[in-house]
Protein backbone atom coordinates (compact mmCIF):
# COMPACT_ATOMS: atom_id res chain seq x y z
CA UNK A 1 0.00 0.00 0.00
CA UNK A 2 3.01 2.28 0.18
CA UNK A 3 2.62 2.89 -3.59
CA UNK A 4 -0.95 4.21 -3.13
CA UNK A 5 -1.15 7.96 -3.35
CA UNK A 6 -2.69 9.91 -0.45
CA UNK A 7 -6.24 11.09 -1.11
CA UNK A 8 -8.85 13.36 0.43
CA UNK A 9 -11.80 12.30 2.59
CA UNK A 10 -14.73 14.02 4.29
CA UNK A 11 -15.41 12.49 7.70
CA UNK A 12 -19.13 11.83 8.19
CA UNK A 13 -19.36 10.53 11.75
CA UNK A 14 -17.63 8.63 14.55
CA UNK A 15 -18.44 4.93 14.84
CA UNK A 16 -18.11 2.37 17.65
CA UNK A 17 -14.43 2.15 18.51
CA UNK A 18 -13.87 5.89 18.08
CA UNK A 19 -12.73 6.03 14.45
CA UNK A 20 -14.08 8.46 11.90
CA UNK A 21 -16.09 7.06 8.99
CA UNK A 22 -15.77 8.30 5.41
CA UNK A 23 -16.41 6.78 1.98
CA UNK A 24 -14.05 6.55 -0.97
CA UNK A 25 -14.99 4.98 -4.29
CA UNK A 26 -17.98 3.30 -2.65
CA UNK A 27 -16.00 1.73 0.17
CA UNK A 28 -16.07 2.61 3.87
CA UNK A 29 -12.80 4.04 5.19
CA UNK A 30 -12.10 4.24 8.92
CA UNK A 31 -9.78 7.03 10.09
CA UNK A 32 -8.49 7.17 13.70
CA UNK A 33 -8.18 10.58 15.40
CA UNK A 34 -10.54 12.29 12.96
CA UNK A 35 -13.77 14.14 13.77
CA UNK A 36 -17.12 14.59 12.02
CA UNK A 37 -17.11 17.41 9.48
CA UNK A 38 -13.36 17.34 8.91
CA UNK A 39 -11.74 17.18 5.50
CA UNK A 40 -8.50 15.24 5.69
CA UNK A 41 -5.76 13.87 3.47
CA UNK A 42 -5.10 10.23 4.35
CA UNK A 43 -2.83 7.35 3.49
CA UNK A 44 -4.25 3.82 3.36
CA UNK A 45 -2.72 1.45 5.93
CA UNK A 46 -5.02 -1.56 5.52
CA UNK A 47 -7.37 -2.74 2.79
CA UNK A 48 -10.14 -5.31 2.95
CA UNK A 49 -12.81 -6.22 0.42
CA UNK A 50 -15.53 -4.14 2.09
CA UNK A 51 -13.58 -1.47 3.96
CA UNK A 52 -10.20 0.14 4.47
CA UNK A 53 -8.29 1.88 7.24
CA UNK A 54 -6.27 5.03 6.78
CA UNK A 55 -4.16 7.47 8.79
CA UNK A 56 -4.32 11.24 8.61
CA UNK A 57 -1.54 12.93 6.69
CA UNK A 58 -3.00 16.44 6.78
CA UNK A 59 -6.13 18.17 8.10
CA UNK A 60 -7.51 20.53 5.48
CA UNK A 61 -10.68 21.52 7.35
CA UNK A 62 -10.58 21.10 11.11
CA UNK A 63 -13.63 20.54 13.33
CA UNK A 64 -14.43 23.30 15.84
CA UNK A 65 -14.55 20.48 18.40
CA UNK A 66 -10.86 19.60 17.89
CA UNK A 67 -8.65 20.43 20.89
CA UNK A 68 -5.01 19.97 21.79
CA UNK A 69 -4.63 16.67 23.72
CA UNK A 70 -3.42 17.03 27.30
CA UNK A 71 -1.22 13.93 27.14
CA UNK A 72 2.06 14.14 25.19
CA UNK A 73 1.76 10.40 24.50
CA UNK A 74 -1.68 10.65 22.92
CA UNK A 75 -1.69 8.69 19.66
CA UNK A 76 1.39 6.77 20.78
CA UNK A 77 -0.04 5.10 23.89
CA UNK A 78 -2.79 2.60 23.13
CA UNK A 79 -5.15 3.89 25.82
CA UNK A 80 -7.06 7.07 25.00
CA UNK A 81 -8.41 7.65 21.49
CA UNK A 82 -10.61 10.75 21.85
CA UNK A 83 -8.39 13.33 23.57
CA UNK A 84 -8.38 15.31 20.32
CA UNK A 85 -12.09 16.13 20.84
CA UNK A 86 -13.60 18.52 23.39
CA UNK A 87 -15.28 16.72 26.25
CA UNK A 88 -18.75 18.00 25.29
CA UNK A 89 -18.21 16.69 21.75
CA UNK A 90 -17.07 13.30 23.07
CA UNK A 91 -20.35 12.83 24.92
CA UNK A 92 -22.43 13.84 21.93
CA UNK A 93 -20.51 11.45 19.68
CA UNK A 94 -20.95 8.56 22.10
CA UNK A 95 -24.70 9.20 22.33
CA UNK A 96 -24.97 9.23 18.54
CA UNK A 97 -22.90 6.02 18.25
CA UNK A 98 -25.14 4.13 20.70
CA UNK A 99 -28.32 5.40 19.06
CA UNK A 100 -27.04 4.30 15.65
CA UNK A 101 -26.08 0.89 17.02
CA UNK A 102 -29.62 0.40 18.30
CA UNK A 103 -31.13 1.46 14.99
CA UNK A 104 -29.01 -1.10 13.15
CA UNK A 105 -28.47 -3.81 15.76
CA UNK A 106 -31.75 -3.75 17.69
CA UNK A 107 -33.97 -2.69 14.81
CA UNK A 108 -35.54 0.30 16.56
CA UNK A 109 -34.70 3.89 17.47
CA UNK A 110 -34.30 4.49 21.23
CA UNK A 111 -34.52 8.25 20.67
CA UNK A 112 -32.10 10.88 21.93
CA UNK A 113 -29.98 9.49 24.74
CA UNK A 114 -28.89 11.21 27.92
CA UNK A 115 -25.28 10.66 28.91
CA UNK A 116 -24.07 11.46 32.40
CA UNK A 117 -20.75 13.30 32.43
CA UNK A 118 -17.73 12.42 34.53
CA UNK A 119 -14.59 14.29 35.46
CA UNK A 120 -12.75 14.43 32.11
CA UNK A 121 -9.34 13.74 33.67
CA UNK A 122 -7.99 12.20 36.88
CA UNK A 123 -10.90 9.79 37.13
CA UNK A 124 -9.48 6.32 36.53
CA UNK A 125 -9.00 4.33 39.75
CA UNK A 126 -7.92 1.01 38.25
CA UNK A 127 -4.80 1.03 36.07
CA UNK A 128 -2.85 -1.85 34.52
CA UNK A 129 0.90 -1.31 34.24
CA UNK A 130 3.51 -3.16 32.20
CA UNK A 131 7.32 -3.20 32.38
CA UNK A 132 9.29 -1.92 29.42
CA UNK A 133 12.65 -3.38 28.37
CA UNK A 134 14.49 -1.21 30.87
CA UNK A 135 12.22 -2.23 33.73
CA UNK A 136 10.27 1.02 33.81
CA UNK A 137 6.51 1.20 34.19
CA UNK A 138 4.41 1.90 31.14
CA UNK A 139 1.54 1.07 28.80
CA UNK A 140 1.28 -0.75 25.48
CA UNK A 141 2.06 1.28 22.38
CA UNK A 142 -0.90 1.81 20.05
CA UNK A 143 -1.28 -1.17 17.70
CA UNK A 144 1.75 -2.94 19.16
CA UNK A 145 2.90 -5.23 21.94
CA UNK A 146 5.77 -2.88 22.72
CA UNK A 147 5.68 -1.16 26.11
CA UNK A 148 6.44 2.56 26.35
CA UNK A 149 7.51 4.19 29.62
CA UNK A 150 4.87 6.51 31.10
CA UNK A 151 5.89 9.10 33.72
CA UNK A 152 2.33 10.40 34.25
CA UNK A 153 -1.17 9.50 33.04
CA UNK A 154 -3.66 12.40 32.88
CA UNK A 155 -6.74 10.20 33.19
CA UNK A 156 -5.44 8.23 36.22
CA UNK A 157 -6.53 8.96 39.77
CA UNK A 158 -4.06 11.30 41.53
CA UNK A 159 -3.15 8.54 43.99
CA UNK A 160 -2.16 6.26 41.11
CA UNK A 161 0.02 8.97 39.58
CA UNK A 162 1.69 9.60 42.94
CA UNK A 163 2.37 5.87 43.24
CA UNK A 164 3.78 5.84 39.70
CA UNK A 165 6.15 8.73 40.48
CA UNK A 166 7.38 6.96 43.62
CA UNK A 167 8.11 3.65 41.88
CA UNK A 168 9.17 4.52 38.35
CA UNK A 169 12.94 4.86 38.93
CA UNK A 170 13.65 1.23 39.85
CA UNK A 171 10.30 -0.34 39.16
CA UNK A 172 11.12 -3.92 38.16
CA UNK A 173 13.76 -4.54 40.83
CA UNK A 174 11.67 -2.92 43.53
CA UNK A 175 8.41 -4.64 42.64
CA UNK A 176 9.70 -8.09 41.68
CA UNK A 177 9.08 -9.53 45.19
CA UNK A 178 5.37 -8.81 44.69
CA UNK A 179 4.79 -9.46 40.98
CA UNK A 180 7.44 -12.12 40.27
CA UNK A 181 8.19 -12.49 36.57
CA UNK A 182 4.82 -11.31 35.24
CA UNK A 183 4.92 -8.42 32.80
CA UNK A 184 1.73 -6.71 33.92
CA UNK A 185 -0.16 -5.98 37.13
CA UNK A 186 -2.93 -3.77 38.49
CA UNK A 187 -2.88 -0.76 40.79
CA UNK A 188 -6.05 0.66 42.35
CA UNK A 189 -6.17 4.18 43.75
CA UNK A 190 -8.86 5.80 45.88
CA UNK A 191 -8.99 8.54 48.50
CA UNK A 192 -5.24 9.15 48.43
CA UNK A 193 -4.47 5.45 48.95
CA UNK A 194 -3.21 2.80 46.54
CA UNK A 195 -3.36 -0.97 46.46
CA UNK A 196 -1.12 -3.10 44.25
CA UNK A 197 -1.81 -6.55 42.87
CA UNK A 198 0.51 -9.07 44.53
CA UNK A 199 1.36 -6.75 47.40
CA UNK A 200 -2.12 -6.17 48.79
CA UNK A 201 -5.00 -8.62 48.90
CA UNK A 202 -7.95 -6.40 49.76
CA UNK A 203 -8.99 -3.00 48.45
CA UNK A 204 -11.50 -1.10 50.57
CA UNK A 205 -13.48 1.67 48.87
CA UNK A 206 -16.78 3.47 49.41
CA UNK A 207 -19.82 3.51 47.16
CA UNK A 208 -22.75 5.67 48.25
CA UNK A 209 -21.19 5.81 51.71
CA UNK A 210 -20.98 2.02 52.11
CA UNK A 211 -17.74 0.03 52.24
CA UNK A 212 -17.05 -2.50 49.49
CA UNK A 213 -13.95 -4.72 49.43
CA UNK A 214 -12.32 -6.73 46.66
CA UNK A 215 -8.98 -8.18 45.59
CA UNK A 216 -6.94 -5.70 43.52
CA UNK A 217 -6.16 -8.53 41.09
CA UNK A 218 -9.86 -9.00 40.35
CA UNK A 219 -12.27 -6.88 38.35
CA UNK A 220 -14.01 -3.84 39.76
CA UNK A 221 -15.26 -0.67 38.09
CA UNK A 222 -12.55 1.85 37.23
CA UNK A 223 -14.45 5.10 37.83
CA UNK A 224 -15.73 5.36 41.39
CA UNK A 225 -16.91 8.90 40.81
CA UNK A 226 -19.61 7.56 38.48
CA UNK A 227 -20.41 4.27 40.17
CA UNK A 228 -22.89 5.49 42.77
CA UNK A 229 -25.07 7.09 40.11
CA UNK A 230 -25.07 3.90 38.05
CA UNK A 231 -26.08 1.80 41.07
CA UNK A 232 -28.90 4.13 42.04
CA UNK A 233 -30.24 4.23 38.48
CA UNK A 234 -30.00 0.45 38.05
CA UNK A 235 -31.96 -0.20 41.25
CA UNK A 236 -34.36 2.72 40.96
CA UNK A 237 -37.78 1.89 42.41
CA UNK A 238 -36.72 -1.49 43.84
CA UNK A 239 -38.02 -2.01 47.37
CA UNK A 240 -38.06 -5.53 48.77
CA UNK A 241 -39.21 -8.56 46.81
CA UNK A 242 -37.17 -11.39 45.30
CA UNK A 243 -34.19 -10.19 43.26
CA UNK A 244 -31.51 -11.95 41.21
CA UNK A 245 -28.03 -10.47 40.83
CA UNK A 246 -26.53 -12.31 37.86
CA UNK A 247 -22.83 -12.02 36.91
CA UNK A 248 -22.69 -10.74 40.48
CA UNK A 249 -18.93 -10.20 40.77
CA UNK A 250 -17.99 -9.11 44.28
CA UNK A 251 -21.61 -8.30 45.11
CA UNK A 252 -21.89 -4.59 44.33
CA UNK A 253 -25.52 -4.67 43.21
CA UNK A 254 -26.35 -7.46 45.66
CA UNK A 255 -25.15 -5.27 48.52
CA UNK A 256 -27.52 -2.44 47.65
CA UNK A 257 -30.40 -4.79 46.83
CA UNK A 258 -30.08 -6.24 50.32
CA UNK A 259 -29.98 -2.70 51.73
CA UNK A 260 -33.33 -2.15 49.99
CA UNK A 261 -34.81 -5.18 51.72
CA UNK A 262 -34.78 -7.55 48.75
CA UNK A 263 -34.21 -11.27 49.17
CA UNK A 264 -31.18 -11.65 46.96
CA UNK A 265 -30.08 -14.59 44.82
CA UNK A 266 -26.49 -14.11 43.64
CA UNK A 267 -24.86 -15.99 40.76
CA UNK A 268 -21.12 -15.68 40.06
CA UNK A 269 -18.81 -18.27 38.50
CA UNK A 270 -15.49 -16.91 39.87
CA UNK A 271 -14.84 -18.44 43.28
CA UNK A 272 -12.63 -15.57 44.49
CA UNK A 273 -15.26 -12.99 43.56
CA UNK A 274 -17.96 -14.98 45.34
CA UNK A 275 -15.79 -15.11 48.45
CA UNK A 276 -15.59 -11.31 48.38
CA UNK A 277 -19.33 -11.11 47.78
CA UNK A 278 -20.01 -13.08 50.95
CA UNK A 279 -18.44 -10.25 52.92
CA UNK A 280 -19.95 -7.44 50.88
CA UNK A 281 -23.56 -8.62 50.85
CA UNK A 282 -25.23 -9.05 54.21
CA UNK A 283 -28.88 -9.05 55.14
CA UNK A 284 -31.72 -11.01 53.58
CA UNK A 285 -29.60 -13.17 51.27
CA UNK A 286 -31.70 -15.94 49.78
CA UNK A 287 -29.03 -18.05 48.05
CA UNK A 288 -25.53 -17.77 46.59
CA UNK A 289 -24.51 -19.85 43.59
CA UNK A 290 -20.87 -20.24 42.59
CA UNK A 291 -21.89 -21.24 39.04
CA UNK A 292 -21.98 -19.79 35.56
CA UNK A 293 -25.31 -18.18 34.74
CA UNK A 294 -26.00 -20.91 32.17
CA UNK A 295 -25.47 -23.62 34.80
CA UNK A 296 -27.73 -21.74 37.20
CA UNK A 297 -30.44 -21.33 34.55
CA UNK A 298 -30.61 -25.09 34.14
CA UNK A 299 -30.92 -25.75 37.88
CA UNK A 300 -33.77 -25.60 40.40
CA UNK A 301 -32.54 -22.27 41.85
CA UNK A 302 -33.68 -20.47 38.72
CA UNK A 303 -37.30 -21.55 39.11
CA UNK A 304 -38.15 -18.90 41.73
CA UNK A 305 -40.52 -16.08 40.82
CA UNK A 306 -38.28 -13.01 40.67
CA UNK A 307 -39.59 -9.48 40.98
CA UNK A 308 -36.39 -7.94 39.67
CA UNK A 309 -33.21 -9.07 37.87
CA UNK A 310 -29.98 -7.11 37.43
CA UNK A 311 -27.29 -8.32 35.03
CA UNK A 312 -23.79 -6.97 34.49
CA UNK A 313 -22.31 -9.34 31.88
CA UNK A 314 -18.89 -9.29 30.19
CA UNK A 315 -18.40 -7.60 26.81
CA UNK A 316 -19.86 -10.66 25.07
CA UNK A 317 -23.28 -9.79 26.52
CA UNK A 318 -25.95 -12.16 27.77
CA UNK A 319 -25.39 -15.86 27.23
CA UNK A 320 -27.85 -17.75 25.04
CA UNK A 321 -28.98 -19.78 28.04
CA UNK A 322 -29.75 -16.69 30.10
CA UNK A 323 -31.73 -15.04 27.30
CA UNK A 324 -33.79 -18.21 26.92
CA UNK A 325 -34.42 -18.16 30.70
CA UNK A 326 -35.48 -14.50 30.56
CA UNK A 327 -38.00 -15.19 27.82
CA UNK A 328 -39.34 -18.23 29.67
CA UNK A 329 -39.53 -16.86 33.22
CA UNK A 330 -40.25 -13.23 32.28
CA UNK A 331 -39.13 -11.20 35.32
CA UNK A 332 -41.23 -8.00 35.53
CA UNK A 333 -38.17 -5.71 35.57
CA UNK A 334 -34.68 -6.25 34.17
CA UNK A 335 -31.79 -3.82 34.63
CA UNK A 336 -29.04 -4.56 32.12
CA UNK A 337 -25.64 -2.91 32.76
CA UNK A 338 -23.48 -3.07 29.63
CA UNK A 339 -19.88 -2.19 28.82
CA UNK A 340 -20.43 -2.88 25.10
CA UNK A 341 -23.37 -1.21 23.32
CA UNK A 342 -22.89 -3.51 20.31
CA UNK A 343 -23.85 -6.64 22.25
CA UNK A 344 -26.43 -4.69 24.26
CA UNK A 345 -28.22 -3.73 21.04
CA UNK A 346 -28.13 -7.35 19.86
CA UNK A 347 -29.57 -8.59 23.14
CA UNK A 348 -32.16 -5.80 23.20
CA UNK A 349 -33.51 -6.92 19.85
CA UNK A 350 -34.03 -10.47 21.11
CA UNK A 351 -35.59 -9.34 24.39
CA UNK A 352 -37.99 -6.93 22.68
CA UNK A 353 -38.95 -9.51 20.06
CA UNK A 354 -39.60 -11.90 22.95
CA UNK A 355 -42.09 -9.59 24.64
CA UNK A 356 -40.05 -7.15 26.72
CA UNK A 357 -40.20 -3.38 26.31
CA UNK A 358 -37.21 -1.08 26.58
CA UNK A 359 -38.42 1.35 29.24
CA UNK A 360 -35.24 3.46 29.39
CA UNK A 361 -31.69 3.61 28.10
CA UNK A 362 -29.16 5.73 29.99
CA UNK A 363 -25.49 6.27 29.22
CA UNK A 364 -22.72 6.87 31.76
CA UNK A 365 -19.39 8.25 30.59
CA UNK A 366 -17.18 6.07 32.76
CA UNK A 367 -14.18 6.51 30.45
CA UNK A 368 -13.70 10.07 29.16
CA UNK A 369 -11.02 10.52 26.47
CA UNK A 370 -11.80 7.02 25.19
CA UNK A 371 -14.56 5.66 22.96
CA UNK A 372 -15.85 3.33 25.69
CA UNK A 373 -19.21 4.04 27.31
CA UNK A 374 -21.27 2.29 29.97
CA UNK A 375 -24.98 1.82 29.33
CA UNK A 376 -27.94 0.94 31.51
CA UNK A 377 -31.03 -0.50 29.81
CA UNK A 378 -34.21 -1.01 31.82
CA UNK A 379 -36.59 -3.60 30.34
CA UNK A 380 -40.09 -4.45 31.55
CA UNK A 381 -42.31 -7.40 30.72
CA UNK A 382 -44.73 -5.86 28.22
CA UNK A 383 -47.31 -8.61 28.75
CA UNK A 384 -47.66 -7.64 32.41
CA UNK A 385 -48.40 -3.96 31.69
Amino acid sequence: MADREPFMLDIEKIVAGGEGLAFHEGRAVFVPFSLPGERVVVQLIEEKRDYAKAEIQEILVSSPDRVVPECPLFGICGGCNLQHASYSAQRIMKSVVVRDLFKRGAGFDPGELRIEAAEPYGYRNRVQFHFDRRGRLGFKRRGSGEVIAVPFCPIADPAVNAWLADHQAAARDELRPYVGNVDRFLVYGFGGKTWMEGRHHKVEIEVLGDKITFDPAGFFQSNLGMLGSLVESALDGIDGGMAADLYAGVGLFGHFLARRGARVVMVEREAKAMTEARGNVTGPIHRRYNLSVDEWCRGPGAESNFDFVVVDPPRSGLSAGLKAWMLRCRPPILSYVSCDPVTLARDAQQLVEGGFRLASLLLFDFYPQTSHVEALARFVDASAE
